[in-house]
This record gives structure tokens, C-alpha cells and sequence, in this order.
């Protein structure tokens, strides 16, 4: 076989081996989020160049676990005609949100990452690392699950026992069974209340009802969270309540940590933890005196 034919048959089979290899794909690089939960995510996986613009809850400091991080972004409200000149080339949006600017967004050829809500560790475990794969991200989002999973595991009670908590919003909203706040406190060595008394999903629990027959916990929102005038929010003061479940008892977690699913989520489980074991360190007689002055 001549020089010619061997060189010939050389490049053919680097051209074959070509198209075998699976395409390298370019980065996204003008990401648009849509939703408060993608907006963590974005943030927590991109560089701020490669963020074209979050949704305008990514600022929102009672919502948003990145707030200061999203701070200086770009925002947008939702709308098409906002989205559509950014030119992004990758857009994460919730799966029940902004439903005509997905549809238009797609009509138009931009590709659309759709996320539900994230219930658990595993789903959010599964969850970063869709998004991560997408951005190309996948090591990014690895460190963070590795991260997050050493909070979960130092939170892990060694002992039995399980004190009940409660997560309780203006207006007696609360979580049962099957939310992220359930998964929460479980992991943190906690027994919902809610999920106790039979409440599945999200729904309301008379302040009646908890004052008569308190949870260890009760769950509160860092000071100066929440206070906006109104009736439902003075129902959480209420004198019976604050009998019955006072002070001490009442860990602060922000809503943040536990309005979307991401890996900061097992920095609410410390905290939680962390109060379970301060709970558990005080003798029950005292415990018993302190609750109700």
C-alpha cells in the first residue's frame, strides 16, 4: 500500500471516529431564570457573567437564600418582550409559572429547562444536577451536593428521640406530610406536628388548637421577617400562644432556607438541630416551667 492510500485511509478513520464521539457542547452562556427556585439554583451553579437576568424574586432577602448574591443582576418580571431581546440560550423556568412566556419562548426556538418543586433531598439531589448538566456545570453542582450532604449527615440524631416542631405562617398556614419543611425536620431528629395530626400537603391549623396542645418547637422567622401590618400576622402573637410556646422555644429559621429546594436547604436542618439539642439539654421540670410562665 503506497504513502497515499495509507494517509487516505488514516483520515478516514479519524473522520469516523469523529462522528462517532458524542458532540462537545458549548456552555450556555446567557442564562435567563424565570422562578424563584431556578433563580437559586442559577446562582448557586453560574458565574454572574453567564446570568443574563433572574426573576425579580431572586432580590427578595425573605424569599431568596441569594439574595446577596443576586444582588446587581439583571431582573425581569416575566414577560416575553423582556426576555426576548437578552437573546438567552438557555431559559430555567418552574413548571406552574409564566406559562404563555414558555410557550412563546419555545415557539420562537430558545430552549426551555422546566422545573417542578423540589420535596426532598433526593429531588433536589436529582434536580442540580439536570440543571448542572444543562449548564455544563456538573462538577460545580457535585461540590455542592457533597456539601450539603455533610450538613445532613452531622445533623443525623444518634438517640431515639424525636420532639415535635412546628412550622406555622401568618394566618395558621402550615406544612403536613410530603412538603420540603416535612423532609426538614425529619432529617434534623423532629416529628412534624402538623404531619402528626393527620395534615397532608399544605393547609391550616387553628392558633386555638397549638396553644392548647403546643409543639416543642415552633418554628420562627429571623426579626424584622414578616412584619407587615395585618390580622393574619398578629394571630402568631396571640398571649396564648406566646404561653405556650415561648421564647426559647421558638428557633429562628429563615423562609428562605425552606421556600425552594437547593442545597442551602440542609442549612435549615443545622438549625433545626441545633435547637432540637439545646431543647434536649434542658431538664424536663424546667423545660415544663418555661413553657408555660
Amino acid at each position: 500500500m503506497g504513502r497515499g492510500a495509507r494517509r487516505l485511509l488514516a483520515a478516514l478513520a479519524t473522520a469516523v471516529a469523529l462522528a462517532a464521539a458524542p458532540p462537545v457542547l458549548a456552555k450556555p452562556q446567557r442564562v435567563v431564570s424565570l422562578n424563584l427556585c431556578t433563580d437559586q439554583v442559577a446562582v448557586l451553579l453560574l458565574p454572574r457573567e453567564r446570568i443574563a437576568a433572574l426573576s425579580f424574586l431572586a432580590l427578595d432577602r425573605e424569599l431568596s437564600a441569594v439574595a446577596d448574591s443576586a444582588a446587581g443582576l439583571p431582573t425581569v418580571q416575566g414577560m416575553a418582550e423582556e426576555i426576548l431581546p437578552l437573546q438567552p440560550d438557555l431559559v430555567l423556568a418552574g413548571s406552574f409559572t409564566t406559562r404563555p412566556t414558555v410557550a412563546l419562548l419555545r415557539a420562537r426556538g430558545i430552549k426551555v429547562l422546566e422545573l417542578g418543586l423540589a420535596d426532598d433531598f433526593d429531588a433536589i439531589r436529582a434536580q442540580l444536577r439536570q440543571v448542572a448538566d444543562a449548564l455544563g456545570e456538573r462538577e460545580r453542582a457535585e461540590a455542592l451536593l457533597a456539601g450539603m450532604d455533610a450538613k445532613l449527615a452531622a445533623a443525623t440524631p444518634e438517640d431515639g428521640q424525636r420532639p415535635s416542631a412546628l412550622s406555622l405562617a401568618p394566618g395558621g398556614f402550615t406544612a403536613g406530610s410530603g412538603t420540603l419543611s416535612d423532609t426538614v425536620m425529619r432529617a434534623a431528629g423532629l416529628r412534624n406536628y402538623a404531619a402528626a395530626r393527620g395534615l397532608a400537603g399544605y393547609g391550616y391549623l387553628p392558633v386555638e388548637t397549638v396553644a392548647a396542645d403546643p409543639p416543642d418547637l415552633l418554628l420562627d422567622k429571623p426579626e424584622g421577617g414578616g412584619t407587615s401590618p395585618s390580622l393574619a400576622n398578629r394571630l402568631l402573637a396571640h398571649p396564648a400562644l406566646a404561653r405556650s410556646v415561648p421564647a426559647e422555644r421558638r428557633p429562628v429559621v429563615p423562609g428562605a432556607l425552606i421556600t425552594c429546594g437547593t442545597p442551602l436547604t440542609a442549612d435549615a436542618v443545622t438549625l433545626l438541630s441545633e435547637a432540637r439539642d439545646r431543647l434536649l439539654a434542658v431538664p424536663p421540670q424546667v423545660a415544663e416551667r418555661g413553657a408555660v410562665p
